[in-house]
């Protein structure tokens, strides 16, 4: 055998040897070691459950803003939700018009074409809206306007049915196409094409339901719960819905050139001299997807500085478990600095045994936070909190790290006792 295997396999005997003394001082101190990593458990629990948390989240706003079209422009009066109300500092806005949409698909040579949604309020005249069916009925809904295109130009799949006519939208007909949920309430498991039901008094005929559409907000898909009549019937029925958001869709390729003509039309449209700030809002998927990523990086950068403030405490722990190691196997270390160990090797005993310590507390912080993670879905049907691979990695990095820097002070201090004055201690 060669002298470099021989020292290869001594150094790997060395190594078992350290980990093995590490594990033992563990065990045979398993209180003490529990309670010193329980700073390191709540800090790796809350950074891998928020970055789980926040994973899903973006993967499901990402597939359900792309769900919308990646080559459509959004347009909008206001800066944000359509179903939330309006800043304090955009409250005097007025709100954008369908009538706007052929004129910008007429005007602007890169737009294919523009469908319109109009934003029924949940609650007209001091009562919410209540759609019933037989003896269902459900508060929940969410009544939408739609032009007879806005299927097509956001790519929405009919699981039975069919979207508006022209002529229905222009005569105000009372029709109707339902997302899946809303259809699961009312109708349960029977095709609601055909059927009617009630709203504001009023009864309509179901044309069409929609697929259940994916991505969302953990697990809930807004879309999946909209009753939507025509534009045209909204109009007549709901004169004080005026929250009109337009969806202007791009010609293949030259989106941000169709935004371009879209914003100048609009501005015409509105009334807008040079200098003036545009009073209204152009989005697309990429960008709200963007924005949401923005805020979930100061949200898990604040989750990162709360998991650091657990982990100096769950250093300060695993620090003093190693300094009472240390006195109370200062004779142990003398003998050991006797009979030839190298200060190295004592020095490296200690720093592992502090590493093993904390990530074994990692570990824990992680199958803890997966088991909540688990448990959260059994709850949120359609969501998902399984740890990305990277939470998992940093997660247990950074318990390791924080061992090896909790420990390195009491490790150093083992390593240069005088093996003599080690011997006598008591």
């Amino acid at each position: 055998m060669s002298a470099t295997s021989m020292g290869m396999a001594g150094r790997l005997r060395l190594w078992r040897e350290i980990v093995w003394l590490a594990f033992a001082s563990i065990r045979a101190n398993l209180s003490r070691s529990i309670l010193a990593s329980v700073g390191i458990v709540i800090g790796i629990v809350t950074v891998v459950l928020v970055a789980s948390v926040l994973a899903n989240v973006r993967n499901q706003v990402a597939l359900l803003f792309r769900e919308l079209g990646t080559e459509n422009i959004f347009a909008y009066h206001l800066t944000g939700d359509p179903y939330a109300p309006a800043s304090e500092r955009e409250a005097q806005r007025k709100p954008l018009k369908p009538a706007f949409a052929p004129v910008i698909a007429r005007l602007a040579p890169s737009v294919r074409e523009v469908a319109v949604q109009v934003i029924v309020p949940t609650v007209i005249d001091g009562r919410p809206l209540v759609a019933r069916a037989g003896g269902a009925e459900s508060d929940t809904v969410l009544v939408e306007g739609a032009s007879p295109n806005l299927y097509e130009v956001i790519g929405a799949e009919f699981a039975s049915g069919r979207p508006f006519t022209d002529l229905e939208d222009r005569s105000g007909a009372r029709v109707c196409v339902i997302g899946a949920s809303l259809s699961r309430a009312l109708f349960g498991g029977r095709t609601a094409v055909g059927r009617t039901l009630q709203l504001s008094g009023d009864t309509y005929t179901v044309v069409g339901e929609i697929a259940p559409r994916k991505g969302g907000f953990f697990g809930e898909n807004r879309q999946d719960s909209v009753l939507a009549l025509p534009a045209g019937t909204v109009n007549r029925r709901y004169p004080g819905a005026d929250r009109t958001v337009l969806y202007i869709r791009a010609k293949p390729g030259v989106r941000e050139q169709a935004r371009d003509e879209a914003g100048f039309v609009l501005r015409r449209l509105r009334g807008l001299g040079p200098g003036t700030d545009n009073d209204f809002n152009l989005s697309s998927a990429d960008q709200i997807i963007r924005t949401f990523d923005q805020v979930s990086a100061a949200i898990g950068g604040v989750t990162v500085a709360l998991a650091a403030v657990s982990l100096v405490i769950g250093g300060i722990g695993i620090a003093n478990v190693m300094v009472i190691a240390v006195t109370e196997r200062t004779r142990e270390i003398g003998v050991r600095l006797a009979l030839g160990a190298p200060r190295s090797a004592v020095l490296q005993q200690f720093l592992v045994e502090a590493a093993v310590l904390s990530g074994v507390g990692g570990l824990a912080g992680v199958l803890l936070a997966v088991s909540l993670g688990l448990l959260a879905s059994l709850f949120l049907s359609g969501f998902s909190a399984v740890p990305p691979g990277w939470a998992v990695g940093a997660g247990l990095g950074m318990s390791v790290i924080t061992g090896i820097l909790a420990g390195y002070l009491p490790a150093r201090r083992a390593a240069r006792l005088d093996p003599v004055e080690a011997l006598r201690y008591e």
